[in-house]
């Protein structure tokens, strides 16, 4: 069996840290170690995180950094495996952690991740495991997610999580792990259940992930009102489909998420349009006429 040392963010996770850690505890395989990484947390989160079986650290909230934040708990870990999870990720069920490292026992497998579904919301039958061979602009938002990942952790040795991203650090790591011939899988049975993010935190984090796309993929250069028009495209399909199914509840449960995800999108949206006058101002010459 796989020993697997557990690294949890954590910032005023009061509300969901308890039921994380209790779901975590009763896992069929056991964790080797639980770390709980802490950025600043002004409610009960340290508190609460006393009660468990758990080693505390803490980051400086103006040195805080996704990628960072894991990087000082890897520092730490013992595990053969690095597994990331958000505080507001829950395990779906007991076989969590089992389902996520059951395929690093294949050397060619450098990473695994599972997918997050929404409290409230329907869970769909597991499929089978996917092993990814590319990643591209194409399918940007699809792949590791370091909310809910298995790393090996003598890969992290070898390349531990890039600290000059605002975000996206789980996606450039699994392009260079990619690069180098190994696969990474995504097995569906490895689910949380993904609690939403309030609109403050999804305008902050959307924009740092769209940040970090501009600087993985340069090539993007889609507008801010472009990639507007995409995502209200898709929320009026989304909308029309709950109305001809007649599927209120479902409609009533969009309504009450809108406020987040307008803010994730006023963040995405503002992080596209400074990418753009970053590109704009790069190719004005200056005022002295020096190149």
């Amino acid at each position: 069996m796989t020993s697997a040392s557990i690294i949890i963010r954590t910032k005023n996770e009061a509300k969901y840290l308890a039921s994380t850690l209790d779901a975590i505890l009763d896992q069929t395989q056991r964790p080797h170690e639980i770390f709980i990484i802490d950025s600043g947390s002004a409610d009960d989160t340290i508190e609460i995180a006393r009660r468990y079986p758990v080693r505390i650290l803490t980051i400086e909230p103006e040195r805080w950094n996704y990628s960072r934040a894991i990087n000082i708990a890897a520092a730490h870990a013992t595990g053969e495996v690095l597994i990331c999870l958000s505080a507001h990720c829950r395990p779906i069920d007991e076989h969590w952690l089992a389902s996520l490292t059951q395929h690093l026992t294949d050397p060619t497998v450098a990473g695994v991740w599972g997918p997050g579904y929404q409290p409230g919301r329907e869970v769909p039958h597991p499929g089978l495991a996917e092993r990814q061979l590319t990643y591209g602009p194409e399918n940007r938002s699809w792949g590791l997610s370091n909310s809910n990942s298995a790393i090996r952790r003598s890969l992290w040795q070898e390349l531990p999580f890039d600290e000059t991203l605002p975000a996206t650090e789980d996606k450039a790591w699994a392009m260079a792990m990619l690069a180098r011939g190994f696969v990474i899988v995504h097995e569906p049975a490895a689910a949380v259940w993904h609690a939403a993010h309030d609109p403050k935190n999804a305008f902050r984090r959307n924009r740092a992930v769209q940040s970090g796309y501009d600087l993985i993929f340069p090539e993007l250069s889609s507008s801010a009102v472009r990639q507007a028009a995409i995502i209200a495209r898709r929320a009026s399909q989304l909308t029309r489909q709950r109305l001809e199914s007649r599927d209120f509840s479902g409609l009533a449960r969009d309504l009450m998420r809108l406020p987040a995800a307008l803010a994730s999108l006023s963040g995405g949206l503002v992080a596209r349009a400074e990418a753009l006058r970053r590109g704009l101002l790069a190719s004005r010459p200056s005022r002295g006429g020096h190149p």
